[in-house]
């Protein structure tokens, strides 16, 4: 247990240790400009705002530094605005906070809809100025997280952008290996146990489906921003198109899974079985095989969906046909996922 904690606790630092290197340098660039060049006395605010826009995962940089920028800026603004009006007590504290979510939220649309990063800062930086305001408080703060921020982008956009294909592959493959394992684990028996086993496959879905859309957004925003990926526009749009056919296969195969755990209170045969587990195996092989998959790589896959579903359904009762259509539907969004140009 404790081996197998530690194995898996290595294994995310090294699957982290390139981002994670890219914000260590990112933060002492940004005390170096703020400090060194510009002359702040305690830059603080400059690493603090390129590390959390670099972050530990290459995802979402573009985004994350322009909403950290833009609330600072916003809260920075609302503050220096109202200060001189109300002072900093404890009611002033509660008014600045209030206004500036209130215009947060109302203008958080866009590239500032997603997550709480924008509103987030808005309300810190609003807070810092106040409680801590002295001549110049907000502009050094502005001034930093200007520097954080640029430094981030340079970094995390023009100098060393992600690479969107390898981003795209990586969440689908994670995507891919959650559905296997779903498939090759039928639900034990009893309403109660198939229940929460549906549950808990469901959530651990919906979360690699999340980071999938997450690497879709970031894969995009870098084709448009970042100047070494735009040449890469066309195939990045292409492969990005490709990847939507996940959440059709992930809703079919959530089916098959309720679909089964219907039939067990009926038992079905073998042969409904069987076309399941063959899904599990043809789903396995996909994220097994390297990148980008070769037309050889996948002949063995799309011959055997296609077998299946050449196959007459099975008649033996009412729970083996169901559980067949929905087997099938499993197979044939897996077939649409599959790169055009590949097969037989």
């Amino acid at each position: 247990m404790v081996r197998s904690t530690l194995s898996a606790a290595v294994g995310r630092v090294r699957e982290a240790r390139v981002p994670v290197a890219e914000a260590a340098a990112a933060a002492g660039i940004a005390w170096f400009i703020a400090h060194d060049l510009l002359g702040h006395p305690q830059p603080f605010f400059a690493p603090i705002a390129a590390t959390v826009s670099m972050s530990t995962s290459p995802v979402r940089r573009f985004r994350r530094s322009v909403q950290m920028v833009a609330g600072v800026l916003l809260g920075i603004g609302v503050s220096e605005l109202l200060h001189p009006l109300i002072g900093n007590s404890t009611l002033a504290i509660a008014a600045v906070v209030l206004l500036t979510l209130a215009i947060a939220v109302a203008v958080g649309a866009g590239l500032f809809a997603e997550g709480m990063m924008f509103v987030n800062q808005a309300a810190a930086s609003a807070i810092l100025v106040v409680t801590l305001h002295r001549a110049g408080t907000g502009g050094e703060r502005a001034t930093d997280a200007l520097v954080g921020g640029a430094v981030a982008l340079a970094i995390g956009v023009v100098l060393l952008p992600a690479d969107p294909m390898k981003l795209l592959w990586q969440a689908e493959d994670g995507v891919l290996r959650v559905l296997a394992g779903i498939l090759a684990n039928e639900p034990p028996a009893g309403d109660a146990a198939a229940a929460d086993w549906a549950l808990a496959a469901s959530q651990s879905m919906h979360e690699r489906l999340a980071a999938l859309t997450a690497a879709r957004q970031t894969a995009r925003s870098s084709v448009r921003v970042a100047p070494r990926r735009m040449r890469e526009r066309g195939r990045v749009d292409a492969e990005e198109r490709r990847v939507t056919g996940i959440y059709l296969l992930a809703n079919a195969t959530l089916g098959l899974v309720r679909t089964v755990a219907d039939a067990e209170q009926q038992g079905f045969g073998a042969d409904p079985r069987r076309e399941v587990a063959e899904l599990a195996s043809a789903v396995r092989a996909l994220p097994a095989a390297a990148r980008p998959w070769s037309t050889i790589a996948l002949i063995d896959t799309r011959r055997r969906l296609e077998r299946m579903l050449a196959a007459p359904l099975p008649q033996d009762s009412v729970a083996d046909t169901a559980v067949s259509v929905a087997a099938r539907r499993v197979a044939r969004d897996l077939l649409a996922v599959l790169p055009a140009g590949t097969g037989s």
